[in-house]
């Protein structure tokens, strides 16, 4: 084993520092092997890797972690490819210094359409605080000429880059987590026989046979990746950490297009003012609702009940002229480009018109049948895909996400081709190309697979959690899918006693006020998880179950107050405007769920 040529170069523990450990012999020396149990058909490139070290390092204001202040750490890249495949993968590791090591190993994934979220990023640092050998891939896309994979998935026109296609469903992230492991046992000598006795942990006590404990964490499509992981590779990990899962993906990518349509098919396009009015009305009209007024909506379930779209008829409109940049956050290359645009002033009343729009969008797409098709979002949450104003017409319109747009063309239609008209699309449409999606990346990138038993038989835990007022990935699709593995695993149960029997191992956070993976300016009093990581290593390593989480508020007049989050399907309730109860209510919950019946075929 590699580990006891590294054992030799370094010594004993007090005399290992990470100045004797970050150099490209010793990490070179401690590279896994087919015996160290790396995927089969691997080979590293030993002369691809690159080492350096770094002191006192910090990041602050980190969505998803507290501050992270002065960490060593040795920062590790190398390259593999694979047998008889014309590819060449490379991946990175963040190692603690010997001293600081707990005998933990952190995966981490990307979001839109990139499978990481580049070196320096604050996922790479938390698990670092942690102890933790924290990593990450590049799926390989580099190699085919660009880091996002949207634009590799094709090789050409009428022919996919499957290669590339599963490296971004799973395969690619199974693999940098196993190397990692591999190479983690190696660098700090581990014993495979019992964890925490290693020469360089500071830590003693005992636990498994793997040597590590081995996490995984990330949002969005990071959150997707992190299902893929409980779903193709259980055996890798202890804990798993996915936040609002861009996961169904054959639904999730076409449902972008929905709101245009849905817009484009009543045939009247209100402006922007009448859907931010209606978002503050709903917020003004739905905050008190969980017993506390704070302009926190934490029970958007009782908004869906009780807030009627068309009390906002007759009431008026106003707002300013506004110019706005966008920060470039989609998925693809024209959507990543940093564009302004400017917005006139509006004034008005709401009519019948922009009453039917509204409650079309938030009643979820539908078929010409009636059936519903997809996920509406929540009450109090807003709108992401609506109208844009288009000044050479003086007008609103609707327009095509880019990122969405070529997941028609490039990934169903096969074609290079980067936007779509969307002229004469209807919600049939829309239809086909979500089965057709589903259809067609079951096995790679739909990752809706209900059975994880062989995660919970491998011991494995689940931490799974999603703002309510998320606009890009419906809260209900991460409710519906908990409800199909409860429904599939435990199906002779009832409600309650599935629940129960699931919340022994994967749990389920709502998030109140909270917008995708992210903060919400709208809700600044709702706070945001931060603390994920310590709640699942407290849950894997010493059995205290997460019965809630932490959400800390980050901006607004309760900056820094620490929240605590119910596990679904209990639901928050405040009385005297300040001691929270979670309680769970029949009705409450059927708010939330939905029957997607314009299917023949289970949709999990």
């Amino acid at each position: 084993m590699r580990g006891l040529v590294a054992s030799t170069l370094i010594g004993t523990a007090s005399a290992a520092s990470l100045s004797n450990v970050c150099t490209s012999s010793y990490v070179t020396s401690a590279l896994p092997a087919s015996e160290d149990n790396i995927p089969t058909g691997i080979t590293i490139d030993t002369s691809s890797v690159t080492v350096t070290a770094w002191y006192n390092y910090s990041v602050t204001d980190a969505t998803f972690w507290n501050n992270i202040t002065s960490i060593d750490f040795c920062e590790v890249s190398f390259a593999y490819s694979h047998q008889n495949q014309d590819d060449r993968l490379v991946v990175e590791y963040w190692l603690p210094s010997p001293s600081n090591f707990e005998n933990r190993f952190l995966a981490t994934g990307g979001a839109a359409y990139t499978i990481n979220n580049g070196s320096g990023g604050a996922d790479m640092a938390g698990g670092v605080e942690f102890g933790a050998v924290t990593g990450y891939t590049d799926g390989g896309f580099p190699y085919w000429g660009s880091t996002n994979f949207d634009d590799v998935f094709l090789l050409g026109n009428g022919t996919a880059n499957w290669p590339a296609i599963y490296n971004w469903g799973y395969q690619a992230i199974a693999e940098m987590t196993q190397i990692g492991k591999g190479f983690t046992s190696n660098f700090y000598d581990i014993s495979t026989s019992t964890k925490r006795s290693t020469s360089f942990s500071n830590n003693t006590s005992s636990g498994n046979s793997s040597g590590l404990y081995t996490y995984y964490a990330g949002c969005s499509e990071g959150g997707r990746e992190g299902m893929s992981q409980a779903q193709k590779a259980p055996e890798l990990y202890d804990g798993i950490i996915v936040g609002a899962p861009a996961m169904r993906y054959g639904q999730q990518q076409v449902n972008h297009l929905a709101s245009p349509i849905q817009i484009q098919t009543i045939g009247y396009y209100p402006g922007s003012c009448v859907f931010d009015t209606f978002l503050n009305a709903t917020i003004n009209a739905c905050d008190a609702l969980d017993g506390k007024t704070d302009g926190v909506v934490a029970r958007s379930d009782l908004c869906t009940l009780q807030f009627n779209v068309s009390s906002m008829l007759g009431k008026s409109y106003s707002c300013a002229a506004s110019s706005t940049t966008s920060l470039g956050l989609g998925y693809g290359k024209m959507k990543r480009d940093s564009s302004s645009s400017t917005t006139p002033a509006q004034n008005g009343t709401f009519n019948e018109q922009d009453i039917e729009v509204l409650e079309d969008l938030m009643t979820g797409l539908k078929d010409s049948e009636g059936r519903l098709v997809y996920f509406p979002f929540q009450f109090a949450g807003g709108f992401g895909d609506t109208t844009v104003y288009d000044s050479d017409t003086d007008s609103w319109t609707i327009t095509t996400p880019n990122t969405n747009g070529e997941w028609v063309t490039k990934m169903l239609n096969w074609q290079n081709v980067s936007s779509l008209d969307m002229t004469g699309v209807t919600n049939d449409d829309l239809k086909g190309w979500m089965i057709e999606g589903m259809n067609k990346y079951m096995d790679s990138m739909q990752t809706t697979v209900p059975d994880l038993s062989p995660f919970l038989n491998k011991g494995g835990r689940l931490l799974h959690f999603h703002g309510e007022a998320d606009t890009s990935v419906p809260p209900a699709g991460s409710i519906h899918y908990h409800e199909s593995v409860r429904e599939v695993m435990y199906p002779s149960l009832t409600f309650a006693q599935g629940n129960d029997e699931l919340n022994e191992w994967y749990r389920l956070y709502l998030i109140p006020g909270a917008a995708h993976c992210a903060t919400n300016d709208q809700q600044p009093n709702a706070g945001f998880p931060r603390d994920n990581f310590a709640h699942m290593i407290d849950w894997v390593e010493n059995g205290i179950v997460p019965t809630t989480i932490n959400a800390t508020v980050q901006s607004g007049d309760l900056d820094g107050e620490v929240q605590q989050v119910c596990t679904w399907p209990t639901r928050p309730y405040w009385t005297d405007n300040s001691t929270m109860v979670c309680e769970q209510n029949a009705t409450s919950i059927s708010a939330m769920l939905y029957d997607l019946d314009a299917y023949l075929q289970p949709v999990f």
